[in-house]
């Protein structure tokens, strides 16, 4: 939409009305779809009544039978006729009414038409009076329809032509028209009256361009036949499709090869729309329109890439416009190529919007649902990107998806897959940075609650019981046979350091477990133990006091290592520190038994880790609360 209809627009467009000839106003206002011919006042008037009079001299004139009327242009009418010598039907143009410059205008639309030989132009055969005097053209018939007169009505192209697709037929058709424009700006002529009523398409498809009445030459030939386009000083043209510049105001730019393109465009939107561009019940709103360059937007349903080429064909300021019918042509064949991929494209916006409306429910179990739309879509917009790589349609298709789904994962606390998602985005966006700031605060929440993390592994669990029960069994064992006890101090040295170094390498090769500060706790604290049972016996030694004693003297360290852990990190443990402590005065009052008294000691222990560390994963204290 380009800028509104402002008062000062309806100003300008008033005393531009009131200024002009007044029957261009009453055009205007009565019939904004007919073509405003101007009074041409330079030399291809005189150039005009010196042909007119070698025309008059000719002896022999081409015998013609006029037939019935065929069509009516803005100043001339069209019969059909038989040109006797060849026995065929030609179409024979002659003027509407007498007006004195009539017959001008009417030489200089049959002098541009034969000097354009086109095959999306009409040939002229010949140029001759009528019986008042006045040009007669004799052209080629055509057999056909007015192009305006289907261009919206798919039921009778699909009749008429066996084409099912319109817009794709109607941009052929204007394909066609677009190659006459380019010949005749070639020949440096501009057409200034383009628009669907002026196409005519033949039964098999032929498509002509007509009506040049209006045409202006960019440049003098040196033969005074052509009106030039820095002479036109009057409007001229039709209202409903005019580009600015053909109001012929003060200060407006020059007549160009973009005032067509600006016409191609209004076709171009006629096209997408049903309706010329400039719409309006009065001249006045008409003539407001085509000053500030107002019509109504597309249709929703408008592909957005031929959108974007008539918005630019349109452009009120000839300098944004195409620069040239080259250029707009290009632009649409590019269209018609990329049409498959821009329909898959439109197909996936459909799906696109299905994902977002579930994303923005911020549902957490609906995560595989999400993710499940999230691949169909991304799927569809590839398939467009496949067909056409700068569908900028799909790529935006795209990037909306993968911020949605991010949205979606900030929203129920994973940044991480947020940042996943839009890192595949290029450029960046710039939710990308609130996402990533949102993951390190996780990562780093993450660490601090890896810390404090109470739940004790299975591994370390494994472990623990294992240990349990070994040393509840070699007691056992011991006291059966007391040969395989320690009743010598190098025995009590030798396994107490022996276990000490077995527990240090476990607790080494438990890393690649990749374990929580309290399971490291809780091997640190068994590897402790042994380790300050290794001193006991060293020291029991040193001191003399008797082997058998040290055994004894074991229980009370286990006892204080482990109500130690109890305290630290779980409380249950204390039941196995005081039935050390227990075992130790009992061992005490009676040490021949203190192997039965150090097994049963242990067997508690064992059944109490068994017990409370029941589960694969458990806590053993409650976890810290962490806030975001």
């Amino acid at each position: 939409m380009m800028r509104p209809v402002t008062v000062t627009t309806e100003r300008k467009a008033e005393a531009m009305l009131a200024t002009i000839l007044p029957e261009a106003a009453a055009t205007i206002a009565t019939r904004p779809t007919a073509t405003i011919v101007p009074e041409y006042r330079d030399s291809t008037a005189k150039r005009a009544a010196e042909a007119l009079a070698e025309l008059a001299q000719r002896e022999h004139q081409m015998e013609l039978r006029i037939g019935a009327k065929i069509g009516e242009g803005g100043m001339g009418v069209v019969h059909e006729a038989e040109q006797v010598a060849l026995g065929r039907t030609v179409a024979v143009k002659t003027l509407k009414d007498q007006r004195t410059h009539a017959a001008a205008e009417l030489l200089r639309e049959a002098w541009i038409t034969g000097a354009l030989e086109h095959p999306n132009m009409v040939p002229v055969h010949h140029l001759e009076l009528d019986e008042n005097l006045s040009p007669l053209i004799v052209m080629k018939r055509i057999e056909g329809v007015e192009w305006g007169t289907i261009i919206q009505d798919g039921a009778e192209v699909q009749r008429r032509f066996g084409v099912s697709d319109l817009i794709t037929w109607n941009l052929g058709i204007l394909d066609r028209v677009l190659d006459a424009l380019r010949f005749a700006h070639a020949k440096k002529i501009i057409h200034r009256d383009l628009k669907p009523a002026n196409v005519m398409v033949g039964n098999f498809g032929e498509v002509y361009l007509l009506d040049w009445g209006i045409a202006v030459s960019l440049v003098d030939d040196g033969t005074g036949r052509f009106p030039l386009a820095s002479r036109a000083t009057e409007m001229a043209g039709t209202p409903r499709y005019m580009a600015p510049e053909m109001l012929r105001r003060d200060g407006d730019p020059p007549l160009s090869e973009r005032t067509d393109v600006y016409l191609v465009g209004s076709v171009l939107y006629q096209l997408m729309t049903g309706s010329a561009p400039h719409q309006g019940d009065t001249a006045l709103a008409i003539m407001s329109s085509i000053i500030a360059g107002v019509r109504e937007p597309l249709p929703l349903d408008a592909p957005a890439e031929l959108g974007a080429i008539c918005q630019r064909a349109m452009e009120p300021n000839p300098d944004e416009r195409y620069e040239s019918i080259e250029a707009i042509q290009l632009a649409l064949r590019g269209y018609l190529e990329h049409r498959g991929s821009a329909g898959i494209a439109t197909n996936a916006h459909v799906q696109l919007a299905g994902l977002e409306k579930l994303a923005g429910a911020r549902d957490a179990s609906k995560r595989e649902e999400v993710y499940r739309q999230l691949a169909i879509v991304r799927f569809a917009f590839h398939e467009a990107l496949a067909e056409w790589r700068e569908n900028a349609d799909a790529q935006e298709g795209l990037a909306k998806a993968a911020t949605a789904v991010a949205e979606y994962e900030l929203a129920c606390g994973d940044p991480r897959a947020a940042v996943t998602l839009l890192r595949e985005l290029s450029p960046a966006p710039p939710l990308l940075a609130t996402a990533e700031a949102a993951a390190a605060r996780q990562g780093e929440l993450a660490d601090i609650g890896r810390a404090f993390d109470p739940r004790v592994s299975s591994i370390t669990r494994r472990l623990s019981v294992a240990l349990a029960l070994i040393f509840t069994v070699t007691p056992i064992m011991a006291a059966f046979f007391p040969q395989l006890g320690m009743a010598t101090y190098k025995r009590q040295i030798t396994w107490s350091g022996s276990a000490f170094a077995g527990l240090t390498l476990l607790a080494i090769w438990a890393r690649r477990y990749r374990l929580t500060p309290v399971n490291y706790r809780v091997l640190g604290t068994v590897q402790m133990m042994f380790g300050a049972q290794w001193v006991l016996a060293i020291g029991i030694w040193i001191l003399g006091v008797e082997a058998p004693y040290g055994q004894v003297l074991y229980m009370l360290v286990w006892g204080s290592v482990v109500g130690g852990f109890a305290l630290a990190l779980d409380p249950w443990l204390l039941i196995a520190a005081v039935n050390y402590f227990i075992g130790f005065l009992i061992a005490a009052r009676y040490p021949e038994g203190r192997m039965w008294v150090i097994a049963a000691v242990n067997a508690v222990t064992c059944g109490v880790l068994m017990w409370r560390w029941r589960d694969i994963e458990c806590s053993i204290l409650p976890p810290p609360k962490l806030s975001r």
